[in-house]
Formats: structure tokens, C-alpha cells, sequence
């Protein structure tokens, strides 16, 4: 999916579009990207770490670990594959996509994914965007088949991010997803997840830190389309200048998924009188036997705690950032990876800093 066709979506359904309108916010002053990285042939490693240089997966760079070679599939033209289709395979390992742009970076990068994890299969892996081209859009498509298993984490460091995920489990498989969005101009990361097996499982967490002219958009939709299906909806946004983010997340119970379990939860934390949050949880039901719940909270830091952190000596910025810091590292707790979680926590650290 290109650019010119996140538009277009955008304009064919202005409801789901209602908070991120594409044409005012590529139209004005870009912000800030990531500057670009310069390549260099890594040294060979146990770890998994699959390195992309403008959208071509690079061989020379990468390393595949004890992961199959056989794993990654295709070119940045038909699109890559990672599978682990019509057999049991366990890759334990944590595998990372590397993404990179340098200064031959064209205007706009457009990525496409497949995802299968067979039977009873595993996978870990996280997307790892290091430096932005003008426009990077994401296209990807997961199928998880019975009682497998796929944690998914991601990290956007500002630029125009357009991502579009669309997940289908099985009866039994699980499916967890934690991102961590620092800025965006604008940044959109749409989740979907079809629930289409009984006791499917899915895990939506994930934090957006935006300052200055950021605008960040998570949309997540959960599907209980079978019966005994459990979802867990959690993100924490942190907003600075006059940034604006966006949570849209809904839970669709359908006629018969009865014992379905469904828990959203969007909660922001307002530093400026600039900033602006939309926070719109939905729940649509139509089976009787269910239990689900959404809740918002959006609100500034507690003077109480501020107050209690200067009198033990801290100065204004350092109890700023103390406070922000535990905000959204709660959420880490979610992160199933402890080498992810400690990637996560830097950047936090970073970016409260």
C-alpha cells in the first residue's frame, strides 16, 4: 500500500480518518525526520537481526542467528514473506528487522509484509525503523494457525509513518503486539485483529511520545468473531507542545462469539496547554454471554507528586521527567522480550531526557 492509497482510504472513510485528515498534515510544514544512517557490514552474531537499506533487504548486513535462512522470502517489489507456513517450527530466538535510509533514500519507501506461523509454531519479532525517508507506508498480513504463537513489537522514531496490520487467529493461537511511537508527521498505526478461532488470544499495548509539531494515530480493532476469544487493549500516550495524538480502539463481538472478553483502556498525559488528545473507544456487541469494558483518561502531571519530588531536592525537570518516566513505564511490563524491554526503557529514557 502506497502513500497515493492511504490518501485515498482517507478520503473514502472520513470516520476512521475523523482525527488524522492526511491532506492538511502533509500539506503543512514537515517536521523534524530522522537523519540518515550511514551503512556498515556488520559483524556475524548469534542474534537475528535482518538489516534493510531504503526498503532492500541486505544479506551482507544481516544475520540470521539460529533462525532458518530460509525464513525471509521475496524483494521490496512483490513484497517479503516471513513463514512459517505447514509445518510446527519453534524460532525462540527474537528476530529484528533493521530499518534504514540513507542519503540515496527515494521520497517514499513502501514495505509489504506476509506473516504465516503454522500450527503450533512461534515467533518473535521486532520492527525496528532507525531513520525515516520522507513517506514510509507498511503493509502487512499475519495468519496464525491453530495454538501458534506471535509476539510483534515495533518502534517509530518520527517522519511520515503509514501502517496498516492485519492479523487472523486461529482457534487457540496468540497474538501480542507492543509499539513505541517517538513523534510523527504524521504517524498512524492501524492494528486489526480477527479473532476467528474459539479461545483466540490477542494483546494490543504499546506508548506514543510526541512533542513539537508531532502527530501520532493509533487505531487498533479487535474482532471476537468466535466464541471463548479474550482481548486486551492498553496504550499511554504523553504529549508535549503542541503535539496531537489519537487513540481509536474497538472491540466488534459477533452473533454467536459468545463468552468473549474484551478490556480497552487509553489513558494521556497532557504537559502543555497546546497539546491535544482524541481518545475514542468503541465496543460493538451482539452476543448476550460477554464481558467487555473501555475506558479514557486524559489528564497533566499531580502537582502533589511534583511538589513531593522538588522538597527531596529534585529540580522542576528532573521531577518532570521521573514522573513521565513511571507513567509509561508501566507499560513495559507487557514487553515479553526482556532485551526489548530494555530497548524500550532507553528510549523512553531518551526522550524524557
Amino acid at each position: 500500500m502506497t502513500l497515493a492509497s492511504f490518501i485515498e482510504r482517507s478520503r473514502r472513510e472520513p470516520e476512521d480518518w475523523k482525527y488524522t485528515d492526511l491532506d492538511k498534515l502533509l500539506a503543512r510544514t514537515p517536521c523534524e525526520a530522522v537523519a540518515p544512517v550511514r551503512c556498515r557490514k556488520g559483524k556475524k552474531s548469534d542474534r537475528a537481526k535482518l538489516v534493510f537499506v531504503n526498503g532492500v533487504w541486505k544479506p551482507e548486513l544481516s544475520s540470521f542467528g539460529t533462525a532458518p535462512s530460509c525464513l525471509l522470502l521475496g524483494d521490496l517489489e512483490s513484497g517479503y514473506a516471513l513463514t512459517l507456513g505447514e509445518q510446527t517450527c519453534l524460532v525462540t530466538q527474537p528476530i529484528e528487522l533493521v530499518f534504514i535510509s540513507d542519503e540515496d533514500a527515494p521520497g517514499e519507501i513502501a514495505l509489504k509484509f506476509s506473516v504465516d506461523v503454522g500450527k503450533n509454531g512461534r515467533l518473535t519479532l521486532l520492527e525496528n525503523y532507525l531513520s525515516t525517508v520522507p513517506a514510509t507506508t507498511v503493509e502487512t498480513q499475519v495468519a496464525l494457525q491453530e495454538h501458534s504463537k506471535f509476539v510483534h513489537g515495533k518502534i517509530v522514531r518520527g517522519g511520515v509513518h503509514l501502517a496498516s496490520h492485519d492479523i487472523h487467529a486461529a482457534a487457540g493461537s496468540f497474538y501480542s503486539n507492543f509499539s513505541l511511537i517517538r513523534g510523527g508527521c504524521p504517524a498512524r498505526n492501524e492494528i486489526g485483529v480477527s479473532l476467528d478461532g474459539e479461545e483466540a488470544q490477542a494483546s494490543i499495548d504499546g506508548v506514543m511520545l510526541l512533542r513539537g509539531k508531532d502527530h501520532a494515530d493509533t487505531t487498533a480493532k479487535v474482532s471476537h468473531n468466535a466464541p471463548m476469544g479474550t482481548s486486551r487493549q492498553s496504550y499511554r500516550t504523553v504529549l508535549d507542545d503542541g503535539a496531537r495524538g489519537v487513540f481509536k480502539g474497538r472491540i466488534h463481538v459477533a452473533p454467536g462469539a459468545q463468552k468473549s472478553d474484551g478490556y480497552q483502556l487509553s489513558r494521556a498525559l497532557l504537559l502543555s496547554d497546546r497539546a491535544e488528545m482524541d481518545a475514542k473507544p468503541e465496543l460493538e456487541i451482539y452476543a448476550d454471554d460477554v464481558k467487555c469494558s473501555h475506558g479514557s483518561a486524559i489528564g497533566d502531571l499531580d502537582e502533589n507528586a511534583m511538589f513531593y519530588l522538588r522538597s527531596r531536592g529534585l529540580s522542576e525537570e528532573q521531577a518532570r521527567g521521573l514522573l513521565i518516566e513511571g507513567f509509561v513505564s508501566e507499560m513495559l511490563e507487557s514487553v515479553r522480550v526482556p532485551l526489548w524491554r530494555d530497548v524500550f526503557a532507553k528510549e523512553i529514557k531518551a526522550w524524557t531526557s
